[in-house]
């Protein structure tokens, strides 16, 4: 039987078709990580002139300049930022029209983390509207984190009024969150989307591999030789199922811990400390840091990753060739992103949840549900947090769809 598994796992590891997904899941997983700081840009004046630096060399003047907010985030950082904006702004009128480069850079660019999340706060629980900052007291910046309490009670009242359970739930979560909030220079939010897209890809590639492993035998007549050996319908089933479940796994460690390591790298590992209040919004629900915001995204699509690979196995062992295989698992991979992207709604809610890469994608993903959505699903008179259950879901599919694999197999094998 280990044999067999050797033999199996070094059989798909040569295939040409396997060696070209391994070798483009690697490539990736530089690139995917390298490329955010391509996208960073700073302009700043120089002897009268406007100057733009571009990649790590901007990086590293925007940490610079970001310094004085830097660490844990004080009442008094947020008075001393508010000040520094509410001097300039009364000098000099809004930051677009004729507002000096200069000043922004040294004056406001420094406190805007922190600041953009005070403004937040402050929304008028009605309109949801943020005030002009120059409405904003001292006395406001002190009492921050009050706001922030108060600010996602009235959210929940708004976006989830029907719901008086999802709003418990909110606020209870809420009342977890360690405070204060501490943030460091240099990532961003935009940077957190890569690796969501990174684990899309890895996906992609994954069932590609995936998808052919029975079909193909069907196609070829070696199943039939197979199946005449006397080890067993199940156990070659087994065999195949662990084979791929092996590289995958092994390919997924590989490519993250690379994917990882460049990204925190390039950014700073000290980032990892930022409150996810500061980076994304500060009525997010969960108290993590980014360190640990990546390793949870990573952990969700490690299992979304899984149940969509034991799904290509189901229907690579009921699928007559490899044609048919790969198309209906790339359409089905594809159609959480799609209708949540066309339809919205709560049946795309429920659609997305149900299937094995709802939690991979775009606007659908675990990534956007953790950080830029309030959304609840209703199961009964249950109200359930939309991100557990992209995460509760398709780790139940993964033991269903190998069951599945296993049965459609043994029971193919008769005919």
């Amino acid at each position: 039987m280990i044999r067999l598994y050797k033999e199996e796992l070094k059989r798909i590891v040569r295939t040409k078709s396997t060696l070209l997904f391994l070798a483009a899941a690697v490539a990736l997983s530089v690139f995917m990580a390298y490329i955010p700081v391509t996208y960073v840009r700073f302009t700043y004046e120089e002897n009268g002139q406007e100057m733009t630096l571009k990649g790590r060399d901007a990086l590293a003047l925007r940490k610079q300049l970001q310094a004085p907010s830097a660490g844990e985030v004080t009442p008094e950082k947020m008075a001393q930022g508010l000040e520094s904006y509410q001097k300039n702004l009364e000098r000099y009128g809004d930051f677009y029209d004729d507002f000096p480069l200069s000043v922004h850079n040294t004056e406001i660019f420094p406190w805007s983390p922190l600041i953009t999340r005070l403004h937040e706060v402050m929304a008028d629980p009605d309109t949801g509207l943020a005030p002009d900052y120059a409405k904003i007291t001292e006395a406001d910046a002190l009492h921050f984190y009050d706001h922030c309490r108060t600010r996602v009670a009235d959210l929940m009242k708004s976006e989830q009024k029907d719901n008086p359970q999802a709003q418990q739930i909110a606020t209870s979560m809420y009342d977890n969150v360690t405070m204060p909030f501490y943030y460091y220079p240099g990532y961003n939010s935009n940077m957190f989307e890569y690796e969501g897209m990174y684990l899309f890809l890895l996906m992609f590639l994954c069932i590609m591999i995936t998808a052919p492993l029975f079909c193909c035998e069907y196609q070829t007549g070696a199943d039939d030789i197979l199946r005449s050996t006397k080890l067993g319908r199940r156990k070659l089933a087994f065999i195949k199922i662990l084979s791929i479940l092996t590289l995958s796994i092994l390919l997924f460690v590989l490519c993250m811990t690379i994917f990882m390591v460049i990204s925190n790298s390039i950014f700073g590992w000290e980032c990892r400390q930022t409150s996810m209040q500061i980076l994304f919004s500060a009525s997010t629900l969960l108290g993590l840091n980014i360190g640990q915001l990546q390793n949870l995204v990573m952990l969700a699509g490690f299992i979304a990753l899984l149940s969509c690979i034991s799904f290509a196995l189901f229907v690579s062992s009921a699928s007559k060739n490899t044609t048919i295989a790969t198309s209906l698992t790339i359409a089905f991979s594809l159609a959480p992103s799609i209708l949540y992207m066309m339809a919205g709604g709560n049946f795309a809610a429920y659609f997305r949840v149900l299937l094995p890469s709802g939690a991979l994608g775009g606007s659908n993903s675990f990534s956007y549900a953790l950080t830029y959505y309030f959304e609840f699903l209703k199961i009964g008179p249950v109200t359930v947090w939309t991100p557990w259950l992209l995460m509760l879901v398709p780790a139940a599919e993964i033991p269903l769809f190998l069951w599945l694999t296993v049965r459609t197999y043994s029971r193919r094998s008769l005919n």
